[in-house]
């Protein structure tokens, strides 16, 4: 963020997944710069693909308006074949299918003998990519294709949040999740990237920091720039019966799995959904699964979840409570009240 705003006399555009994340960064554009800066464009992904990527040179493959996206949640039309344009990409309408759109891309930019990228070069000085790790299937061919036409990329992320992801189609699907660390690797052989490790948080204090890393033993080590000191800090069990008081006192924000998910009553946020969110506390509520991992500490019960409790931890700055009634079979948790 400093970096783009470092830079007036360049075009920037700064892109990302989710709403909460563009809101996110664009409200810190402006706490940054105290106004909108007028050379930097926070765009959604998908937004970015259709206006940026899509539109300028889609007649070079389709004749119909690229009016919007299909958005589809997992793969569309899998009996098609690539070069039934209009079947495979769109269902032969006006909408493009959501999981096929990078790849109308790249097909875009090498029938138009590079045009397309010719002309991002022209737009944009610099692209910020935040949220990387939500990237796959061809994203991630999109993405290298830009790299090699020379477009100035900064991908931001961390492997250990992807909580979602732009799509579910087959290309690429040996680096979904946490895997995506493989192409990042990769792409920095081939010299086509760069890999920087950021070991350092402004957000969580060191015991949060601690617990979080403990869900990823073998990543590097995490060390706390959050120094400031509260009279609740660190990472706590409760038990159900002194929740209404720990709410009253510390005014945390609730986290649940999802809907499933049992609170007491009290409204609360999905993991994922927080995801790009800061608070200063959070109290979660654990499902069957995570309630398993508290009592026995054993983490083979949370595989198909850690990223989503990784996520929830790290939202906070001082204080996290899990409420579970059995004392916690992991280190780094404190009982409140004491």
């Amino acid at each position: 963020m400093r970096e783009a705003l470092a830079n007036p006399a360049q075009r920037v555009a700064i892109l990302t997944y989710t709403d909460n994340n563009i809101q996110g960064i664009r409200k810190c554009v402006v706490e940054e710069n105290k106004v909108p800066a007028a050379y930097i464009e926070v765009l959604s992904w998908f937004t970015f693909l259709l206006r940026e990527l899509t539109r300028p040179y889609q007649n070079v493959l389709y004749s119909k308006r690229v009016k919007g996206i299909h958005w589809v949640a997992g793969r569309s039309d899998k009996y098609a074949t690539a070069d039934n344009i209009g079947r495979y990409y769109f269902g032969n309408s006006d909408l493009i299918y959501s999981d096929k759109i990078a790849r109308f891309a790249c097909a875009c930019n090498e029938a138009s003998g590079g045009r397309v990228f010719a002309r991002l070069r022209e737009r944009f000085d610099r692209i910020y990519i935040d949220e990387i790790q939500d990237m796959a299937g061809w994203d991630l061919e999109l993405l290298e294709a830009m790299m090699r036409a020379g477009i100035n990329l900064t991908l931001v992320g961390d492997h250990r949040q992807p909580t979602f992801r732009t799509n579910y189609a087959g290309k690429n699907s040996g680096y979904g999740g946490y895997k995506i660390i493989k192409k990042f690797r990769e792409w920095e052989k081939r010299g086509l990237c760069t890999v920087d490790y950021q070991t350092h948080t402004h957000r969580c204090n060191q015991a949060i920091t601690d617990f979080a890393d403990a869900l990823y033993a073998a990543e590097p080590k995490t060390e706390s720039h959050n120094k400031e000191e509260t009279k609740h800090d660190g990472v706590f069990h409760i038990r159900l019966e002194d929740v209404a008081g720990y709410i009253e006192t510390w005014r945390p924000q609730v986290l649940r799995y999802d809907k499933t998910s049992k609170c007491a009553g009290l409204p609360a946020m999905n993991f994922g959904i927080s995801k790009g969110m800061t608070f200063d506390r959070v109290m979660i509520f654990p499902n069957k699964v995570m309630g398993t991992w508290l009592r026995t500490g054993e983490d083979k019960h949370i595989d198909g979840s850690r990223a989503k409790i990784y996520v929830a931890v790290t939202r906070a700055r001082y204080s996290v409570v899990f409420v579970h009634a059995d004392p916690p079979g992991l280190k780094g948790i404190v009982k409140y009240p004491a």
